[in-house]
């Protein structure tokens, strides 16, 4: 009979024993980026609130729009002219999607003389 105050002890105790399928939470974008413009779908969303698209070419806010949204939608945002440019997505100040177009401007490698000391 003690063996089975030891084989209780060995079985998972953590009630319910089967939680169920976990459920999404949050707020869900899933974005496309093509060459003239990004296409955006809200899959899911907890609750109604503002989507704020933020558009930077290089470095500098080139566009700022908040969309209010109380259900899955789809949007697109027009890309400005060439270059690197970039579109956050956010909701609540969480930022959900970045989608890039382009290549950034970066140093060239090959360029820079060693800076070590010495």
């Amino acid at each position: 009979m003690v063996w089975l105050l030891f084989l209780a002890g060995c079985r998972y105790t953590f009630l319910p024993l089967d939680p169920g399928r976990p459920q999404a939470a949050g707020t869900w974008v899933v974005g496309k980026a093509l060459p003239d413009r990004a296409v955006l779908e809200v899959v899911r969303l907890e609750h109604p609130g503002y989507l704020h698209l933020r558009v930077y070419q290089g470095e500098a806010l080139v566009r700022e729009e908040a969309v209010f949204l109380e259900g899955p939608r789809v949007l697109e945002v027009a890309w400005p002219e060439e270059g690197y440019t970039r579109l956050v997505v956010l909701f609540e100040g969480a930022v959900l999607l970045q989608l890039d177009r382009g290549a950034p401007a970066l140093p060239d490698p090959q360029g820079q003389e060693d800076q070590g000391q010495g």
